[in-house]
């Protein structure tokens, strides 16, 4: 190489590291856009489950109530019959009369007295309980119609927007908001189309199975009762890491997320007090609401008194589970206490209302 060419190469080298570094500058800030909007999905996803969730709990919630109501009821039931046999002196007690001994001229009294007021103090504390019940149960009910609903979500969304930690308001916060990010409700409404389920005691009619339901569409109390679909995003300004690079000068970008959420039932569970052992009962093998008896009873000679008429009995019957087609066959042979009931939970589902512009959910 002659003299006069040496340095030649360095415009290149210099162009080359230019080059290098205008492509660093984009890689960085894209990659911090895209690290933003993961969080801002990951941000949508968990408001829009958590809104749902409030209706979900309402729904498990009226679900225990009226379990514990009709458990409550069943056993009051029991007791007012106990009561009315111990009156008349019938049911295995023996008459309220006063007897002397001949021997000792002690007077005893029959054991139907002590029945009566034994199951009288039993019942009136079942009635003081069921009461409670409904008034839980009422006050269910009417904070679970659609009405509710909305407005609650509403105040929710407010609150988990307005009660940032200032001081760290870049951070996660312990109920799960991002608090970078400004949320918006573009639309929550009922689920439709839903169809009625029926069953009986000997089978549940479920899909696949060749059943069909005579009925059509659910429209029973839908203000009260049907589930609920939102649809949520999220969006915050993202200022670039690097600003400007020479000519080069970026503006700030959206980082927009998107979720919806559903209420539907995940699990069905057959409750039958008396017959399902509880897994965590001590001793083993307790069932979960054993037979209650309250007074103990003499049974009489004659054998339409041997009812054990001052016990709640929740009775039982042994189920069949048919495996290869998903169902229980179930039986009724004695008097018994049983109960299906799902629990509900809040899924994601895509996003159904119309897209909104990015104006009308980025302040």
């Amino acid at each position: 190489m002659r003299h006069g060419e040496r340095g030649q190469v360095l415009p290149l080298w210099i162009g080359a590291i230019i080059t290098t570094l205008m492509f660093a500058f984009l890689a960085i800030n894209y990659g911090n856009t895209l690290r933003y909007q993961i969080r801002a999905q990951n941000a949508a996803d968990s408001v829009a489950q958590g809104l749902m969730s409030v209706q979900a709990n309402r729904f498990n919630e009226l679900n225990v109530a009226l379990y514990g109501t009709a458990v409550e009821e069943y056993r009051l039931r029991h007791l007012l019959d106990g009561v009315l046999l111990a009156a008349n002196d019938s049911g295995g007690c023996q008459d309220s009369y006063v007897s002397l001994n001949p021997a000792t001229g002690a007077a005893s009294q029959g054991t139907c007295e002590t029945v009566y007021s034994n199951l009288a103090s039993e019942y009136i504390a079942s009635l003081n309980r069921y009461t409670t019940d409904i008034q839980f149960l009422n006050d269910y009910s009417n904070y679970a119609s659609w009405t509710w609903f909305t407005d609650d979500n509403k105040l929710l969304l407010t609150h988990l927007e307005n009660h940032c930690n200032q001081a760290a308001p870049t951070t996660v916060q312990e109920d799960g908001t991002d608090c970078i990010f400004t949320y918006k409700i573009i639309s929550q409404k009922q689920r439709t189309g839903l169809l009625a389920v029926q069953e009986d005691a000997q089978n549940i009619l479920v899909p696949g199975l060749g059943h069909a339901s005579s009925l059509a569409d659910d429209t029973e109390n839908q203000q009260l009762f049907a589930p609920g679909q939102i649809d949520v995003t999220t969006c915050t300004k993202i200022p670039p890491v690097i600003p400007n690079f020479g000519p080069l000068q970026l503006a700030p970008q959206y980082a927009i997320g998107r979720a919806a959420a559903a209420n539907v039932q995940v699990e069905e569970d057959w409750m039958q007090p008396g017959a399902i052992y509880d897994p965590a009962g001590r001793p083993a093998q307790t069932t979960f609401q054993p037979s209650e008896t309250y007074t103990a009873f003499s049974p009489g000679t004659d054998s339409s008194e041997s009812y054990n008429w001052y016990g709640v009995d929740f009775g039982g019957n042994a189920a069949t589970a048919f495996v290869n087609f998903g169902v229980f066959n179930q039986p009724t042979y004695d008097n018994e206490f049983s109960v299906r009931m799902g629990w509900w939970n809040s899924v994601a589902i895509k996003p159904f209302a119309t897209a909104p512009s990015v104006s009308s959910i980025c302040p």
